[in-house]
């Protein structure tokens, strides 16, 4: 039996949204994180050049960038003790 869309069933505002994400794009990462999407960039050049940080992101395709959020709050607790 197939569900169909319905109002409770169906996310149409971010703020509908109740977990915890486990991978956002750049743009949900800035304003999760409260800095800017160019920072955000930067954080992420940083991290595919360390091998440490290598599973912060995924390029699913080469215009979509995914950011995993557990391991982002890691590298910047690793960045900076008192940013988180």
């Amino acid at each position: 039996m197939k569900v169909l869309p319905s109002k409770s069933n169906t996310v149409m505002k971010k703020n509908q949204v109740l977990s915890r994400p486990v991978y956002v794009n750049k743009t949900i990462a800035s304003e999760m994180f409260g800095v800017s999407k160019s920072t955000i960039y930067n954080w992420c050049q940083e991290a595919e050049e360390s091998k440490e940080w290598s599973s912060l992101s995924v390029r699913p395709s080469s215009t979509v960038t995914l950011i995993h959020v557990e391991t982002m709050e890691e590298f910047l607790k690793s960045k900076n003790k008192s940013f988180l």
